[in-house]
């Protein structure tokens, strides 16, 4: 009986027209759920009824019947559809398909069937009690109550509303007429009245919960990689959580060459483990990249092969990899944006050699083409590739091409200065501390010498090209006392000298605002300084 049971699961897994001529048992488990149906109120004797609804979640039909309310000791006949639109009122049809079919079942027992429900299908129940063939519609019929607009109730917890369904001839004639409902015998759905009583026996569909499964990509001791040169090795590290039971793990991985036309992927790969009973799998094992695989931006896709809830083996793909292969022997390019020259600030510096960059590239593409940088989200964020941040790179051909690509897009032109502009200022890294020399490569403004003073002092600044300057003195209710500089300052290293003859003693703040007249880059600084007379 076992073995006939799974044929039969087999059988109705896979057909879409499921046709029950015998009866077998139904062993209900406890995930197995009768969806809630009115009580009988009446019988009635003719044409075929029954009830439409939509499936407010994924599941499993496991099982049908006619309830004996219709009849003791005549057959089961059951109908069910899925329909591709919502059944209309009177008049109308419905395309269909049909998911299930059973006639002249004997007996009071369940029927047993394995058919997949999706989330938001329209399916049509329709059934009765009598012995086929009939004669004249003696379809009989277990009857509830009338309800409006229908009847509420729930599958596996989730609500729906049943809806009056009924076809205007016995249930055989569904089945055997080409087209099977005819205008003149349509499906009628209908927002109130009695519902013909079916039952339904509702499991969960086969499943893999959610986060059954991690994956990472990591060296030979497990820490995390972004990167690595072909021919190499990878390691993948993995935890498989699910099922409870013992279980065959199959790793696939599909390596993508990002940008690449062909949707083949470049390289596949499986790796094998076995998950024992009770505890989680815990694993990591070694890739070998061929030197076939190209330099550039790849997406891994795991697939994870293990057991279902249904204990059937299944496929599971999770979120993909981004791992950046560059050639053999080369450095990766670590690109903050707008730090051109990589000496770990963003300053009047990147300006100087990304024009000297430009200029001596002199049109040649190997100095101003190279690969592009990828980041995940470029396709809802347009700033990804300027914001202020570690982006890793391909090397380009010259040592500074990757830098000077500010905004990640494969050209080095006059648009990289928008990184500069963005980030001006920031800083990664170690800075290293400044000479004592005041030089011209930067704006700035040193403290005021001497400091203290008595009666005059001298500030010193610089602006590394022809700039807009304004150096005005404050006292500490914020009144302007002094403007020392305001107008066009050319390039290079400048002094101002402040006179507080006739000030009182007390503590004055100076302010510098700068701002590039070619450029537009602007910097703005205030020092405190201490008058005492």
């Amino acid at each position: 009986m076992l073995q006939v049971l799974q044929l039969l699961r087999r059988f109705l897994t896979g057909a879409s027209v499921l046709v029950l001529i015998g009866l077998l048992g139904f062993d209900a488990s406890a995930q197995v759920q009768m969806m809630p149906l009115p009580p009988h109120s009446s019988t009635y004797t003719g044409y075929s009824r029954g009830y439409w609804f939509t499936a407010p979640t994924t599941f499993f039909l496991e099982g049908v019947r006619v309830p004996t309310n219709a009849s003791s000791t005549a057959s089961q006949n059951i109908y069910i559809v899925r329909f591709n639109a919502p059944p209309p009122g009177l008049p109308g049809t419905s395309a269909y398909t049909v998911l299930g079919e059973w006639y002249t079942v004997p007996g009071s027992n369940i029927i047993p069937c394995k058919i997949l429900i999706n989330d938001g299908d329209y399916i049509g129940v329709m059934g009765h009690r009598g012995d086929l063939p009939a004669t004249n519609f003696n379809a009989i019929n277990s009857y509830s109550a009338s309800f409006t607009p229908g009847y509420s109730t729930n599958i596996l917890g989730y609500p729906t509303t049943l809806i009056r369904l009924m076809f205007q001839d016995n249930i055989l004639n569904a089945h055997s007429q080409n087209p099977p409902w005819t205008p003149a015998q349509m499906p009628l759905g209908t927002s109130s009245g009695q519902i013909g009583r079916v039952e339904l026996y509702c499991g969960p569909p086969c499943i893999i919960p959610d986060l059954s499964f991690d994956i990472s990509v990591v060296d030979a001791a497990g820490n995390s990689i972004g990167y690595t040169s072909v021919p190499s090795n990878i390691w993948i590290g993995y935890t498989v959580r699910y099922p409870d039971g013992a279980s065959n793990v199959g790793i696939t991985l599909e390596f993508r060459l990002i940008g690449d036309p062909d949707p083949a992927p470049e390289y596949v790969t499986t790796l094998n483990d076995v998950k024992p009973a009770g505890q989680d799998l815990i694993g990591r094992q070694m890739v070998s990249l061929p030197a076939s695989l190209q330099p550039g931006y790849y997406l891994i896709k795991p697939i994870i092969n293990s057991l279902n809830s249904c204990e059937e083996y299944q496929d599971t793909e999770l979120e993909e990899k981004l791992l950046l292969i560059i050639p053999e022997g080369s450095t990766l390019c670590s690109v903050w944006p707008g730090d051109v020259n990589n000496d770990d600030v963003v300053n009047y510096g990147d300006r100087r050699d990304l024009n000297r960059y430009i200029y001596e590239a002199n049109l040649r593409s190997s100095w101003l083409n190279g690969p592009a940088r990828f980041r995940h989200d470029a396709a809802t964020n347009p700033m990804t590739y300027l914001e202020w941040g570690e982006q890793p790179g391909i090397p380009w051909q010259t040592p500074e091409g990757c830098y000077m690509d500010s905004d990640g897009n494969g050209v080095v032109n006059n648009f990289d200065y928008i990184a500069i502009k963005l980030n001006w200022g920031r800083t990664h890294g170690v800075i290293n501390a400044k000479s004592g020399d005041f030089t011209a490569h930067t704006y700035d403004m040193d403290q005021n010498f001497p400091n203290p003073f008595n009666p005059t002092t001298t500030i010193q600044y610089s602006v590394p090209e022809a700039s807009q300057v304004r150096l005005t003195v404050t006292d500490m209710l914020g009144r302007t006392v002094a403007t020392l500089v305001n107008g066009t300052i050319e390039e290079g290293v400048h002094t101002a000298a402040f006179d507080a003859t006739n000030l009182t003693s007390g503590n004055y703040i100076a302010t510098v605002s700068m701002t590039g007249l070619q450029s537009g880059l602007s910097f703005s600084k205030t020092i405190k300084m201490v008058l005492n007379k």
